[in-house]
């Protein structure tokens, strides 16, 4: 693999089928409530031990879902702090979605105090969006929202 963006060469919708059973399951059953994946994502983080395995955090989760997205743009626009999980992915020819959700996973996890297990499913849900999109749009749309969000100077 030549290009990070060649990842997404396959049906966006797969990317929810690398995760385990039970994550599967709770996201197909939360999306098919809401019909919308950032609010599948939300209701993820804010998810209780009794409805997900011990994995989580106490951030605030529209923050920290905000995070998330920044840090996957990070990963993607080439912040030095992934190289080398971006290269590990561009040096693996044929590889399979679970390993790349596994390892944006692994790779953000430590920047944002949680584990990865608890945020695959948040990284599919966004490749998954990514997917649908396209990597360039999906990057051009969060610059845009941080230029609306900026403060204007009077």
């Amino acid at each position: 693999m030549n290009d990070i963006s060649e990842i997404f060469n396959v049906d966006p919708d797969s990317w929810i089928d690398t995760l385990s059973t039970y994550q599967k399951n709770l996201i197909h059953q939360l999306y098919e409530q809401t019909n919308d994946y950032e609010v599948v994502a939300n209701k993820w983080l804010t998810a209780t031990i009794p409805t997900n395995v011990p994995f989580g955090t106490q951030k605030n989760p529209s923050i920290f879902f905000e995070k998330v997205l920044d840090e996957v743009e990070a990963f993607f626009t080439g912040d030095e702090k992934y190289k080398d999980s971006r290269l590990a992915i561009l040096k693996e020819s044929g590889v399979v979605q679970s390993y790349i959700v596994g390892g944006i996973s692994i790779a953000l996890a430590p920047v944002l105090g949680t584990s990865a297990p608890f945020l695959a499913p948040v990284i599919a849900i966004v490749l998954l969006t990514i997917g649908k999109i396209g990597l360039n749009a999906w990057l051009a749309t969060r610059k845009e929202k941080r230029e609306k969000e900026k403060p204007t100077e009077e």
